[in-house]
């Protein structure tokens, strides 16, 4: 009875282990910060090697690190192909720019992320002046 449970168990865990579950989005976040701070790590090493970090440079970089994204839903396809092109985004971004983007541009590696501002300007400072 005891081998049959252990039995059961076992099949159980590699059903569930070939499907995957998704990982919370926190998880995924965290996930493309550690890529782009891996993709700064390559900038420095490729301005070691006077090389200018370039799209096809740090593409190549992104290649090498041979990055498995956690999972971004549930299923045997567990890893959509829009989820692997954000952090591969992300990992070129953060190389060509030494900046860390933990969350991508729908626009592109080309895009321009914008600074939030924290707080409201000053308006004695911004009033226009008579």
């Amino acid at each position: 009875m005891k081998l049959r449970t252990v039995a059961t168990a076992v099949a159980l865990a590699a059903v569930l282990g070939a499907t995957g579950c998704a990982a919370s989005y926190e998880e995924r976040m965290r996930h493309l910060d550690e890529v782009s701070a891996k993709g700064i790590a390559y900038r420095g090493q490729l301005y070691e090697q006077d090389t200018e970090p370039s799209r096809e440079a740090c593409t190549i970089g992104y290649d090498l690190l041979k990055n498995t994204p956690p999972y971004d839903r549930d299923g045997p396809d567990s890893i959509s192909k829009a989820w692997s092109d954000q952090v591969k985004e992300a990992y070129i971004k953060s190389c060509m720019t030494g900046e860390l983007k933990p969350k991508p541009d729908v626009d592109g590696v080309d895009a321009v992320t914008s600074v939030p501002i924290t707080a409201p300007p000053d308006p004695v400072a911004t009033s226009p002046t008579p």
